[in-house]
């Protein structure tokens, strides 16, 4: 997957959730079966629980392939962690269904590498450069439309190091 296409899409993904955020606000109780759902960020030595602000899988098509689209946010006071998954290239006949491959998802911004897991740090007021990232997941309930995985993230500059978990997230269908 080209990191063209791949900005293009997650830029795509950010406007879709700023739009929504914008016409309404976000009501957990529209979202089935997510009592069960956690999410946690570990850095520094510390485990520290994150509220789980969204999580939606959208579908993008072009002429030469289709990828499906997982974003996740989660956030607390002063932190926030942001994961993108672009799964893919997916014949039309299974980008419908909800499912996406249990597998790692990793991010580099070296030229020319993965970009299929990306993570994104922000603190305070200010989101960090991710310099390598992924995101693997372990377990994905279609039926319930929950996924359970961990990430890893290290930022560039300064260079922070965090990992977590996500437990029975649930996610928003979008077609």
């Amino acid at each position: 997957m080209s990191k063209h296409l791949l900005n293009r899409s997650a830029a795509f993904c950010c406007a879709l959730l700023l739009l929504s955020a914008a016409c309404q606000k976000y009501n957990p109780a529209e979202l089935v079966n997510c009592e069960k759902a956690a999410m946690d960020v570990r850095m520094n030595g510390q485990s520290t629980s994150l509220k789980i602000k969204s999580s939606t899988l959208l579908r993008t098509e072009s002429r030469s392939q289709s990828f499906k689209l997982l974003s996740l946010e989660a956030y607390i006071d002063t932190m926030k962690v942001v994961m993108n998954v672009a799964d893919g290239p997916y014949a039309d006949a299974r980008l419908g269904n909800d499912s996406l491959q249990l597998k790692t998802y990793s991010y580099s911004r070296k030229a020319g590498a993965d970009t299929t897991g990306r993570v994104i740090l922000g603190i305070k007021d200010k989101f960090y450069v991710t310099d390598s990232a992924s995101v693997t997941i372990t377990e994905i309930d279609v039926a319930a439309r929950t996924i359970t995985g961990i990430y890893y993230i290290q930022t560039a500059s300064p260079v922070l190091k965090a990992n977590g978990a996500f437990t029975k997230v649930c996610y928003l269908s979008i077609k």
